[in-house]
């Protein structure tokens, strides 16, 4: 008996959890409290809107010890001060990209590596786009501007003369040795790579969109030019919705998804305030807790 009270806690804790699960088992959802204001705004960053199922990367909501986001997990934008104006920033695989546009009629987001930017009509691209297609892809097959830098090749040597027309004078970097050449994509064929890769770094492959690509193809000056100002444009992915995770049930719903850090769905989001676990559905009758365990 002496040991009864330290038990206690633990008792009341398993009667919590017995009737959390017997909430969602019987085919409701458990609603939980949360604030809606993370989810009812729009942003201006610059010229750029932001809203769902995009979100600021600052705007985290809590439950307990959960952490959860408003929007899919990799849409998550930064909007950062450069100068006296701003710009939304997001991340892809590790590589920082400048939003210029998001249109959320035909859910597409133009993207120009940030990288580029900084070059000007000489832009520094170094690395490949690069991203998870759980929520991104490609509206149309992507046409590549093709980068090949630091080539071990002098300027005179008989194996690029034909190529010269596309030899420019940017590098990856300013101290880097070797020639430099860019290609469309009906320029950089299995020839090419067999005469000129195999002396240079690993090719790199910039998108741009196709009606920029056009211009590029019909302009072999102007592709030498103005490529930098091309990549400035900057290149279209789409967003979607990848995974058959209950996110479109609640998106039908009138909800809004709750995902973790780890691309898990915890929840929808409901106009009301509470967040359906379990159905995600905001529509669907539920029964209500006060209180969110940490499992």
């Amino acid at each position: 008996m002496a040991h009864l009270p330290s038990l206690l806690p633990l008792f009341f804790l398993l009667q919590i959890l017995l009737g959390v699960h017997a909430s969602v088992s019987d085919g409701s959802s458990l609603q939980l409290d949360y604030n809606p204001y993370i989810c009812s705004k729009s942003y201006m960053c610059g010229d750029v809107s932001i809203s769902y199922p995009f979100y600021l990367s600052n705007e985290v909501g809590h439950i307990n010890s959960t952490s959860y986001y408003c929007g899919y997990t990799d849409l998550n934008i930064t909007c950062i001060q450069d100068g006296v104006n701003y710009k939304a920033i997001i991340q892809l695989a590790g590589h920082e990209y400048t939003i210029k546009e998001i249109n959320y009629n035909n859910k597409t987001i133009v993207l120009t590596d940030s990288d580029a930017l900084r070059g000007g009509k000489c832009p520094r691209v170094r690395h490949n786009v690069s991203f998870d297609e759980g929520w991104l892809q490609y509206p149309t097959s992507p046409e590549n501007l093709t980068f090949l830098f630091g080539c071990n090749l002098s300027a005179g040597d008989p194996r690029i003369a034909t190529k010269d027309k596309n030899r420019i004078s940017c590098k990856v970097s300013s101290n880097s040795p070797g020639l430099s050449f860019v290609f469309t994509p009906g320029e950089f064929d299995a020839s090419t790579e067999s005469e000129l890769a195999k002396y240079c770094d690993p090719p790199i492959f910039v998108p741009l969109d196709g009606n920029h690509m056009a211009e590029l193809e019909n302009n072999q000056t102007m592709l030498l030019a103005e490529y930098g100002v091309m990549i400035e444009k900057g290149f279209e992915l789409a967003w979607r919705l990848g995974k058959n995770d209950g996110c479109d049930l609640c998106q039908k719903s009138h909800g809004q998804c709750a995902y973790s850090q780890n691309k898990t769905l915890l929840g929808c989001l409901c106009s009301d305030g509470k967040m359906a676990v379990g159905s995600t559905n905001c529509s669907r009758p539920s029964k209500s807790f006060e209180t969110f365990p940490s499992f």
